[in-house]
């Protein structure tokens, strides 16, 4: 795994931060996204599975990271889904996932879930399985990213001034 020295990442951050978002045609040099929108236009969306979009949205995962096997179905009256997180390298990555649910005409039914953080060997694969919180959620968004620690320790920085 490549070492990116922390004083390197606060300073990409910032200046991503102040110039805006990127395209996934533009690699992004610092991983991690705040909102929705910018996790759209910096990552890999995958909407071939019908009611289970999958989305990499640290940019630098893409080709490294897959997100695979979608399945989507229902335990009662609420929807259940679950993929599967393979590492495609000799890496060892450190990242969080987070399900979204949304009802039949993609409206949010609640708050995201809160990102869960994992570690995923070299050519590992894990299983993330969620079940929907409300009964109208009859699809989600699986997002997967590195941990977002770079954003973190530049708010700590600045709030020590």
């Amino acid at each position: 795994m490549r070492y990116i020295s922390p004083t390197l990442i606060v300073l990409c951050t910032a200046t991503l931060l102040s110039a805006g978002c990127t395209t996934v045609s533009q690699p992004e040099q610092v991983p991690g996204a705040h909102s929705n929108q910018e996790i759209i236009q910096t990552s890999a969306v995958d909407s071939s599975y019908p009611g289970l979009k999958r989305i990499i949205a640290s940019q630098y995962l893409v080709g490294y990271i897959s997100v695979v096997n979608p399945k989507l179905g229902s335990q009662g009256s609420f929807s259940k889904a679950q993929v599967t997180v393979q590492n495609l390298t000799q890496n060892r990555y450190e990242l969080e996932y987070q399900y979204q649910w949304e009802d039949n005409a993609g409206f949010a039914v609640a708050s995201p879930r809160p990102w869960k953080r994992f570690v995923l060997g070299p050519k590992e694969a894990k299983v993330f399985s969620e079940m929907a919180l409300r009964q109208d959620a009859s699809q989600t968004m699986f997002t997967v990213r590195l941990v977002d620690d770079a954003f973190i320790e530049l708010n700590k920085q600045r709030n020590k001034k």
